[in-house]
């Protein structure tokens, strides 16, 4: 397993849990975080890891 599977695979779900008690729907919350970490494992290898990757997978998309 490489780093950066090890890092998704611990923060993946800190990040849904905090997103459910922030939003609710957990249905909704859990897509999320799936997109986020299909477009991680796929970006990080080449681009790689943000300094806190944890925070960027929190934001909410109004936020902006």
């Amino acid at each position: 397993m490489t780093e950066i599977e090890i890092l998704l695979r611990s923060q993946a779900p800190l990040v849904l849990g905090a997103l459910v008690r922030r939003y609710g729907h957990f249905d909704a919350c859990e897509d999320a975080v799936q997109e986020a970490l299909l477009a991680a494992a796929t970006q990080w290898p080449t681009e790689g890891v943000p300094d806190n990757p944890r925070a960027g997978w929190s934001r909410s998309p109004d936020a902006g």
